[in-house]
């Protein structure tokens, strides 16, 4: 039932699922209750309802299916399957991004397993009759898990930790407006061009290209590049080099500006890179208090707009655009910068207003009339000009 994303369009009916881990065992339902065929490869999941989030709705769908009760950014970004339509049961076909939680010993040391499932030993996933694609996957998933629990903690944990350290930040010198609105989102998701047609139907608008630079040039040295190009060690530099760039972007941005990208895109990307496995746990750390530091003493932007769309459509895109640093892409990074994206905006929408625009099945045009609905409140008159 769960294989890798089908190469063309896939449905837009999208669920949250999560996996469980302990002791090298992954909790599934039990075939055995006879609740469902093929119940023992199904995940507790639940559709992502309009103003809530992936990673919340994992958590959701957890504590609603079997009553554990995961905090949302415990839970680690798995990848992202495809789970066929059941026609015996009325299941839809459905894009799933998987997230998975290691059970505390002390929560399991407080009972058996939840009604309706049990903990199936990853050595023994094969036991099960599973089709070989999900089986594969479904081990491949707890593989990855267990190595992830042991050696690397979620991000959140490492922020929690950097917020302690470091504790209250004044605020410096800074411009008393800060920029209208940032435009956040993974790459090819069409941010440029709406902003480009943005600024152009509207002379009030300064568009404010992203500045962190792809290639400098012939021998010059360049971080991004590097790693773009296959050289991992320098990841590390290279989130270091772009959160420079965008602070200084920030920082010169004025109240009529929209931002394409800004230092909080440096931290999706950062997150993206760390689950990847290119950051050390040390890395991410460093980094992060470096963020954390910076992002408290710049002004936080009116309003943020998230801009996302499905993978395989993203993949579409950078396939058509084909620039060079981007051909080594895949899906599976391309899906993980775009959660990455989300968590970050769903942190920012606790402090400031943020919007969510689904580009999928969107053309230029369509998201342009979407945006310009949220703009007129967002964006202020300029200096001289009396509000309507």
């Amino acid at each position: 039932m769960l294989t890798a994303p089908p190469p063309r369009h896939r449905p837009a009916h999208t669920a949250a699922a999560c996996l469980v881990l302990h002791d090298g065992r992954l909790l599934l339902h039990d075939a055995r209750t006879g609740r469902e065929t093929e119940a023992e490869a199904e995940l507790p999941s639940a559709v992502v309802e309009s103003g809530s989030s992936f990673r919340r709705a994992a958590s959701a769908a957890l504590a609603g299916r079997t009553r554990l009760r995961a905090p949302a950014e415990h839970l680690v970004y798995l990848a992202e399957l495809y789970a066929e339509g059941n026609r015996r049961t009325g299941a839809p076909a459905r894009n799933l991004r998987v997230f998975g939680w290691r059970l505390p010993d002390r929560v399991a040391a407080a009972g058996a397993a939840p009604a309706g499932y049990r903990w199936v030993p990853l050595d023994r996933l094969g036991e099960l009759g599973l089709d070989p694609a999900a089986f594969g996957r479904l081990r491949s998933l707890g593989t990855r898990l267990a190595t992830m629990a042991e050696e690397r903690p979620p991000p959140a944990a490492i922020e929690r930790s950097a917020h302690r350290l470091i504790g209250p930040v004044p605020l410096l010198a800074r411009p008393e407006a800060p920029a209208a609105v940032v435009v956040l989102g993974p790459p090819a998701v069409g941010k440029s061009t709406l902003l480009g047609r943005c600024a152009a139907a509207d002379g009030r608008i300064e568009h404010v290209p992203d500045v962190v630079p792809v290639n400098r040039g012939p021998g010059r040295d360049d971080h991004l590049t590097r790693y773009l190009l296959g050289d991992s060690s320098a990841a590390f530099f290279c989130q270091l080099e772009t959160l420079l760039l965008r602070v200084l972007q920030n920082l010169r941005t004025g109240q009529t500006g929209i931002l394409d990208q800004d230092v909080h895109s440096s931290l999706a990307y950062a997150k993206a890179l760390y689950l990847n496995g290119d950051l050390t746990v040390q890395e991410y750390e460093a980094y992060y208090r470096y963020h954390h530091l910076v992002t408290a003493m710049l002004p936080p932007p009116t309003a943020v707009v998230h801009l996302t769309a499905r993978t395989e459509v993203l993949m579409r895109r950078l396939r058509r655009r084909d620039r060079r640093l981007e051909r080594s892409f895949t899906s599976r990074y391309v899906a993980l910068v775009a959660q990455c994206f989300e968590d970050v905006a769903e942190d920012l929408a606790a402090r400031i207003p943020v919007h969510r625009i689904d580009a999928s099945e969107l053309g230029p045009q369509e998201v342009l009339d979407r945006f310009r609905r949220l703009l007129p409140e967002q964006h202020p008159p300029l200096p001289g000009e009396s509000p309507e």
